[in-house]
């Protein structure tokens, strides 16, 4: 399960999001019980020395508890973390386990370089399109909200453009849906006509923001 760093992050949204991800992977067949993760932090406020002492420090607690392994529990990204953070604990871990050769295996996310798998990025917001695709197909759903099938012509608002939230707006609008509106932390934005995702993510990379 994934690990988070953000100020909403608490002991009951944990276990809530441990229990969620306990039913996926029975329902899929994955032989993983399920687990997740969270620092209280406000990663911004950090120095990437700082986020990096606190990752190793939090993936020393783990192992020291018997939290994390290739065959006990497998952490990943999730909000406020990525590829960068998952190598620091795979690091972490395969110093501690004294070179357990299958060491790289406790964490998943990783940067491909580092024994990461293609795709892992874009992996969730592909995800949230495909299920939105399969729900936009079933006509007995779609015809009581008086919409067609498909996603092409579906107005879409999408919140946050973080990893998830930036692929599937993507492949949103790459399967003919129209964005409407985007918002993010700074503020939200909207147009009737559509946004260009493309256009939107080069101005908040000029400007730091989407507005």
């Amino acid at each position: 399960g994934g690990i988070r760093y953000s100020l909403l992050v608490n002991e009951d949204e944990v276990v809530a999001l441990a229990a969620l991800m306990t039913y996926k992977c029975a329902l899929m067949d994955v032989p993983f019980g399920g687990a997740k993760g969270g620092v209280k932090i406000d990663r911004k406020k950090y120095s990437e020395g700082e986020l990096e002492r606190i990752t190793r420090r939090y993936t020393f607690e783990l192992f020291r508890k018997n939290f994390i392994g290739p065959g006990l529990d497998v952490p990943a990204p999730d909000f406020g973390t990525g590829p960068r953070e998952m190598a620091w604990i795979a690091d972490t871990y395969i110093q501690l386990s004294n070179g357990d050769i299958d060491g790289l295996g406790c964490v998943t996310g990783k940067p491909v370089a580092q024994g990461g798998v293609r795709g892992r990025n874009e992996a969730t917001g592909l995800g949230v399109f495909f299920g939105i695709r399969e729900a936009c197909a079933v006509e007995d759903d779609m015809k009581p909200l008086g919409l067609t099938t498909g996603i092409a012509g579906k107005r879409v608002v999408v919140q946050g453009l973080g990893n998830v939230g930036y692929h599937a707006a993507k492949f949103l609008q790459e399967g003919g849906a129209v964005l409407v509106g985007l918002a993010e932390s700074e503020g939200a934005i909207h147009s009737a006509k559509g946004l260009d995702l493309a256009a939107v993510m080069a101005h908040r990379k000029a400007t730091g923001k989407i507005t």
